[in-house]
């Protein structure tokens, strides 16, 4: 979905909620790091993190990924958040025997072509109705449910301007 919905909020709760009954549970900003650092070095990143280990030997991508499928055979919950590119997925989570059984990926992106191309399951996260944007807005504004009377109106300006994403209305 588009940004500023909740994705990554949502991924991030379900790390902290779910990630003690994982062997391993990790969060990666995947469009940040590719973008400034390069696809192998997010692998690399990715081997470091979860096998505890140095991979700063792997200077190619299809090392990266053989080790990967080599090493992954925990129970996994990972994080991969802001995925742009299906290469990114294929590189970091390309079939799901690199993974132990009951091990868990969750792929937040704005592109939900990626995921369909990768045959993965799709939640797709709603906008806010207008109540529960009206009680996110004055829990921020006022730390309140809702608004005093006297602000009511313009809580429903702003509610309205946002158009139910909850990024806009804690800005």
């Amino acid at each position: 979905g588009m940004g500023g919905l909740g994705k990554t909020t949502i991924a991030k709760i379900a790390r902290k909620t779910l990630g003690d009954k994982f062997d391993v549970s990790r969060f990666f900003s995947v469009k940040m790091v590719s973008e400034k650092h390069g696809l192998v070095n997010l692998q690399r990143r990715l081997c470091k993190s979860l096998m505890k280990k140095n991979s700063e030997y792997w200077d190619n991508i299809d090392e990266e990924a053989t080790m990967i499928n080599f090493l992954f055979q925990k129970k996994v919950l990972l994080i991969l958040d802001d995925v742009d590119d299906i290469s990114q997925l294929e590189n970091l989570c390309g079939n799901r025997d690199w993974f132990g059984p009951g091990s868990r990926i969750i792929i937040t992106t704005a592109n939900e072509k990626l995921l369909i191309t990768h045959g993965v399951k799709i939640f797709k996260v709603p906008e806010l109705d207008a109540n529960e944007a009206i009680q996110l807005f004055s829990l921020k504004a006022f730390k309140r449910d809702y608004p005093d009377k006297k602000f009511t109106a313009l809580s429903r300006c702003f509610v309205d301007y946002a158009n139910g994403l909850p990024l806009a209305l804690k800005v």
